[in-house]
């Protein structure tokens, strides 16, 4: 549903799909996204309880919170991505004591003047400490977890440069990993934030482009031709990940086969700001209970709540209602 901007609520509403004139308070009608909604009920089995990753490479941050993530723990409270992968390695693969005490001394300075702080404040706050626990009890549950398991032979990513191609891939490659090591099983992967102004340097592709800019001259022969590269580079790095998920066994099957993995966009029509026909992508069977290889037409005006919800089913989060859903898409399944 059209709401406040339509940019920023594509990207910051497309895993909750709220309704922009609910009564939550946020700037964009935002809630529990359902990546959370999921590790809420599932996280118990895995270390890590979720992971957020995001290859937004630009540094001038001139653009709003809102554009810039699709994984919210609730209005205002941002589940902060990593864009950085030797921040994602070491997150999955090193830990230390240190980090626990540096956690233990946030604890406990912040308990200091909470009583200071107005409610508003003290809610703001409470929000910022959940954050903090969890990635204590994360270090914790790792800890426990090496001390019966060896630690992946991927080596730590180095710090020279990269392309944007070997960038999106390592990325890849280390959600991959943390799903094959039972690390986690609920990762949200941002490809590129929701509008930005700033030309992309394509290096695989050999020019620097807008991908936004170019959106807005889709009727334009010329400007179309460039798009279409970008838009084939980012599916075939999404096709890379599908791949490498299907070459790993995993009973009897693969752990793509025993995954949902989902690529999207919460416009429809980047020129004209639709918010409809979206295009999705849904690889993976779940385990053999959805179908695949086929395009599905859904009828006109499905909330795309109706799949998050099938979804959300299929993982085991015991959700009845999503949203504004009319009921789980269940034309979707065998």
């Amino acid at each position: 549903v059209r709401g406040t901007d339509v940019h920023n609520q594509a990207s910051s509403c497309y895993l909750s799909s709220q309704n922009p004139h609910g009564e939550l308070k946020s700037p964009y009608p935002m809630d529990r996204t359902l990546d959370h909604l999921i590790a809420d009920k599932i996280s118990h089995r895995t270390p890590i309880r979720s992971l957020e990753l995001n290859c937004n490479s630009f540094k001038d941050l001139k653009e709003s919170i809102y554009l810039d993530n699709i994984s919210w723990y609730g209005p205002e409270h941002v589940a902060t991505s990593m864009k950085d992968p030797r921040q994602v390695y070491r997150r999955l693969f090193k830990t230390r004591n240190s980090d626990k005490e540096i956690t233990d001394l946030v604890l406990e300075d912040a308990a200091n003047f909470r009583v200071n702080l107005s409610n508003q404040d003290r809610h703001k706050l409470d929000e910022y400490l959940e954050s903090v626990r969890e990635i204590e009890k994360q270090i914790e549950r790792l800890n426990q977890y090496y001390a019966t398991h060896e630690r992946t032979a991927l080596e730590e990513p180095g710090e020279g440069p990269m392309t944007r191609g070997e960038y999106i891939r390592l990325m890849g490659q280390l959600m991959v990993v943390a799903f094959q090591s039972n690390l986690t099983h609920v990762a949200t992967f941002m490809l590129a934030p929701e509008r930005w102004g700033s030309p992309q340097t394509y290096h695989e592709l050999k020019f620097t482009k807008s991908h936004h800019g170019l959106t807005h001259g889709q009727s334009n022969e010329g400007v179309k031709k460039f798009l279409v590269q970008v838009d084939h580079f980012y599916v075939s790095l999404f096709a890379e990940v599908l791949e490498q998920m299907d070459a790993i066994r995993e009973g009897e099957g693969t752990l793509l086969d025993h995954s949902i993995v989902t690529l999207g966009s919460g416009l429809g029509d980047g020129e004209h700001h639709t918010m409809n026909e979206l295009p999705i992508i849904m690889a993976g069977s779940a385990g053999g209970r959805l179908k695949m290889g086929h395009i599905h037409n859904c009828r006109h005006d499905t909330p795309l709540a109706n799949l998050w919800l099938l979804q959300a089913q299929l993982m085991g989060a015991g959700l009845t209602k999503f949203a504004d859903s009319s009921g789980p898409l269940d034309e979707l399944l065998v």
